[in-house]
Order: C-alpha cells, then structure tokens, then sequence
C-alpha cells in the first residue's frame, strides 16, 4: 500500500472520529435545546442559516462539481433537509437517548442494507461484527426504549427515518465520487435554499429572538456551524477515504460516546443492559474495521 493511501486512510480515521464526537455532541446539545422556548423549527432555522451563509461562498466557487442538479437536490434532500427535520421531530417526541441508539446506533446497519440495493457487496469476514453491533444495538434499545408509549414510537420512528436517509446520502456521495469540499456546501446551501424562505413564512422569527441570549448561542454556534457546516464536510470526507461502510462502522460507537458524555452533562446513566451494549457494540465495530482495513481482503 502507498504512503499516499496511508496517509489518506489516516485522514479519513480521523474525521470519522471528530464525526462521531460531532453526532454525540449533537444528541446532547439538541436535548438541551428541546428544553429552551426553541422549537424543532427554531433549530433546522439556525442550522441551515448560519451553515448556509458559511457554505455559501465554496457553493458560489464550487457550484454543483458536475452533477445534474436533480442529483444534487436529492443529495441535499437526504443528508439535509431529510435527515434534520426527521431529527428534529424525533428530539421532540422522545428522550435524547432513543436518539442516541436508533438514529446513530442503526446506521451501519441502514448502510449496508441501502448498500445492498446499490450492488455493494458485504465480505462474510465481516458479519460476525456486524451481528455484534446489531446484538449490542438491540440490547441499548431494549434498555433505553422500554415501554414506549405511543409518542415515544412515533419519535423513534422519526430517528429510524433520520438514519435511513443519512446511511443513503453517504451512499450516493460515494457513487458520485464527490469530494467532500463539494459535497458538504451542496448538501447545506440546497437546503437552506428551501428551509430559511419557508420558515421566514411560516414560522416565528421574533419568538425566535426573544429566547435567552446564551441558548440562542450556543444552538446557533452547535446546529449552525458545527453540525450545519462542519459535520457535512467531515463525514464526506470520512466517505471519500474509508468508503461508506467503513465510515459506517464508526458510527456505531455514537450511542456508548453520547450516554458516557450524558452521565457528567444530563445526568443520565444508562441501565446494566445499555453498558453491555455499549461493550458489544463497541466490539463488533473494531472486529468488523479490523476485517476492511487490515485483513487480507
């Protein structure tokens, strides 16, 4: 293998990794922000117009990098609009930690499944980690989920959609060769496009104003910039070096990182089940990257 491909494996391992402290991060601030005046509306706002008007200068440079503008859009509708709205509603119809285990633990799951649909294919070395991350989700599930009631199914059903269109807007950059300097000011500046004039219509902006000065900064810093901005271009660029699935199996780490970081910062602390599924899932991710990244192929 060349130094050049090492290097940018490297690279990709570690935006893989800021993704995965961005995404905890971002089930921690957003379950902070559903206990402000703010609205699910008020994030997807100062999300898509801060990270908008920072993309925005690479979009006018960049443009569409030679895709056709329906792909383009159907990028963005994915990995933007699709994947923030169904967030969103997800934060504001269950706990952070139903987030944290359908939204994030699912998408090497989703991953390989829409991969399936693509033609990829999924080496029989790996499906004993996949199992593991798929045991160990389902363990976090059955110890964060419990008895839902019906308001609960209906956020985790939210979440569940979120993953689905994030794990296929990965797989669509990758097809597309996209680079991750093009991919992330199309997939923000697209939606913001649609999102700010509909919610300069709709919504309620001087409410929005009027919430406290600190947690209008901190969402707008977090949602628009880090997770609007930053977020996009860290996972395309994770895809561009390790591929969908591997950047995939990075994620799966999301939900044992997010209750760990909730312990100190919500006070939450997952039961006996959710540490062993945080262990198995952690397991099943390293057996399944030591399988794509340093085994014999």
């Amino acid at each position: 293998m060349s130094r050049r491909r090492v290097d940018d494996r490297a690279v990709g391992i570690g935006c893989a990794l800021l993704m995965v402290a961005v995404f905890a991060g971002f089930n921690i601030v957003s379950r902070l922000g559903s206990e402000t005046s703010m609205t699910a509306w008020d994030l997807g706002f100062l999300r898509f117009t801060v990270g908008g008007l920072i993309m925005l200068p690479i979009f006018v440079r960049k443009g569409l990098a030679g895709l056709s503008f329906g792909h383009a859009a159907l990028i963005a509708l994915l990995g933007g609009l699709g994947f923030a709205l169904s967030a969103y509603a997800g934060f504001t119809l269950a706990p952070a930690s139903h987030g944290g285990v359908l939204l994030h633990g699912t998408l090497p799951l989703f991953t390989f499944l829409v991969g399936l649909c693509f033609g990829y294919s999924i080496r029989r070395r790996a499906v004993p980690g996949l199992l593991l991350i798929l045991l160990g989700s389902a363990l976090m599930v059955y110890d964060t989920v419990g008895a839902p009631n019906p308001v609960q199914i209906a956020g985790d059903a939210w979440f569940l959609l979120a993953a689905l269109f994030w794990s296929t807007c990965g797989i669509l950059i990758s097809r597309a060769g996209l680079h991750s300097t093009a991919a992330a000011p199309i997939v923000v500046v697209l939606s913001a496009c649609v999102y700010v004039p509909s919610y300069l219509l709709l919504g309620d902006l001087d409410e929005l104003m009027s919430a406290d000065p600190r947690d209008l900064a901190t969402q707008a810093g977090f949602q628009g910039v880090i997770v609007g901005a930053f977020s996009i271009f860290i996972y395309a660029r994770a895809v561009e070096s390790l591929g969908p699935n591997g950047t995939a199996i990075f994620s799966a780490t999301i939900p044992g990182v997010t209750s760990l970081a909730a312990i100190p910062l919500l006070g939450e602390r997952p039961g006996d089940l959710g540490w062993w599924g945080i262990a198995v899932v952690t397991v099943g991710m390293l057996a399944t990257f030591l399988v794509r990244f340093v085994g014999r192929q």
